[in-house]
């Protein structure tokens, strides 16, 4: 029987009005050319945004002249679709410096509640902060180069695992497999399951075991091993546990989401 998972064909990045983190996307844009896949680029317009614009007390004040403007729908959509020109065309900078075949659309919607159900049709999905100017953002040291990738034993982690791998063939980078199960039996079976998958690279992999399986827990992991992206299977329970914008925010590094 052949174990090997399908290819990957489509990489999606999202890109908003607010974090068109030039990191995150050569490093989407170097994964589609390891993998021969089309890079599909979604700016993200997000509905919660746009609402906002819609009240009628809100207004900006210019930080050269102290003038106040009011925000209107009607302007809100005028930036927006500069925004998205602007993300765009980093997206073509970037994939014509790799030879990727790239596509670009906008996408409307609530980042919480429909962009993980939406209809996007791609075996990794590449999710960085959304909506960071709302938030408080810390900038990603430059000593975070470690790949991590959350493994049960599904399939879908088998083939988060062959994206990590495929992320870590440059000898600086630290392959991180974090180990989830409920006993220790259980994290050992994981852990044989992976090194096979390994073969010799097995040596440079280093396993951590989740303590409790937690967003806390996971945080931890991954400011102490200075993790730089961070992959995991579409249905993994910890993409249930906090709603998408916090869970995004809290990590501080890219997300690949592997379906």
């Amino acid at each position: 029987m052949n174990d090997d998972p399908p290819p990957v064909r489509r990489i999606a990045i999202t890109l908003d009005a607010f974090a068109l983190s030039a990191h995150a996307l050569e490093q989407a844009v170097r994964l589609a050319e390891r993998m021969n896949a089309q890079l599909e680029g979604i700016f993200i317009e997000d509905i919660d945004l746009i609402q906002i614009a819609e009240l009628p007390f809100l207004r900006e004040v210019r930080s050269s002249s102290r003038s106040e403007d009011a925000i209107s729908p009607g302007r809100m959509e005028q930036e927006l679709r500069a925004l998205a020109r602007r993300a765009e065309r980093l997206l073509s900078e970037h994939a014509a410096r790799h030879n990727v075949t790239w596509t670009f659309r906008t996408w409307r919607g609530s980042i919480d509640t429909d962009l993980l159900a939406a209809d996007i049709e791609a075996d990794v999905f590449a999710l960085t902060r959304l909506g960071a100017a709302l938030t408080r953002s810390r900038i990603l040291p430059a000593r975070c180069t470690a790949v991590s990738v959350l493994f049960t034993g599904t399939e879908a982690s088998i083939r988060a695992l062959d994206t990590a791998i495929s992320l870590s063939t440059d000898p600086q980078r630290q392959l991180n497999i974090l180990l989830s199960a409920a006993d220790e039996a259980g994290r050992d079976q994981l852990q044989q399951q992976v090194s096979e998958r390994l073969g010799e690279q097995a040596e440079k992999a280093h396993f951590i075991h989740l303590h409790d399986g937690s967003i806390a827990d996971l945080l931890d992991i991954l400011s102490d091993t200075h993790s730089a992206v961070l992959i995991m299977e579409r249905n993994s329970k910890l993409l249930q546990s906090a709603t998408l914008r916090q869970s995004l925010n809290s990590l501080d590094c890219p997300l690949l989401i592997v379906r």
